[in-house]
């Protein structure tokens, strides 16, 4: 299932473009979904970003976004220390889990860390072996993000820019062009089952 191509300039046409590309993402089936998912986070695992960092931040996926749990228990296989974001208030951070098990379900039912996972401490100024894999609505091929609105992401990867960046994205939610905003936070790489 395609999403016809939108120029996205405008806080309306993004409201419009999260509209119309998460109802084809929900359209998806659970049959392609995961089989989407195994090729995208295949393509993640080859990539010398993953296989160099010793730290991975990742999503719990939520609503059919890209499927991360095979992409964990790599990392915890190779001996990567692994991270998920929690929200609270207006501010996300990400905490250290060990297994599955530390988390529980969290705000708008995403599973999150349990209080008591120890929080990321990123020192500024180096140049730290750090990946994240990003969710996301919608991306152009510049690296342009559409979000859910909340702003999150782009809070935390203004606070460290150093880290390499990698949206995790069908290739049914790539448009054309997003129109960045001046709080708007480039995504370094964007792999779908097509591309990257």
């Amino acid at each position: 299932m395609g999403v016809s191509p939108i120029w996205v300039k405008n806080m309306d046409e993004k409201k419009e473009i999260r509209t119309r590309i998460l109802a084809a993402r929900d359209a998806l089936s659970e049959e392609e979904r995961s089989k989407k998912s195994r090729i995208i986070i295949d393509k993640v695992m080859r990539h010398t970003s993953y296989q160099d960092s010793d730290i991975l931040l990742a999503y719990m996926d939520f609503r059919g976004e890209v499927m991360t749990k095979a992409l964990l228990e790599d990392a915890w296989r190779l001996g990567k220390a692994v991270y998920v974001p929690r929200v609270e208030k207006r501010q996300m951070e990400f905490y250290q889990i060990h297994s599955l098990s530390d988390l529980a379900d969290g705000r708008w039912g995403i599973k999150e860390p349990r209080k008591g996972c120890a929080p990321l401490e990123v020192l500024r100024g180096r140049k730290p072996r750090i990946l994240a894999v990003v969710p996301g609505v919608a991306f152009d091929r510049r690296g342009n993000r559409i979000g859910y609105g909340g702003g999150y992401y782009d809070r935390y990867f203004a606070k460290y820019p150093d880290i390499f960046r990698i949206a995790l994205s069908y290739s049914m939610q790539i448009v054309p062009e997003i129109e960045a905003e001046k709080t708007d936070v480039t995504m370094d790489l964007i792999i779908t089952e097509k591309e990257g």
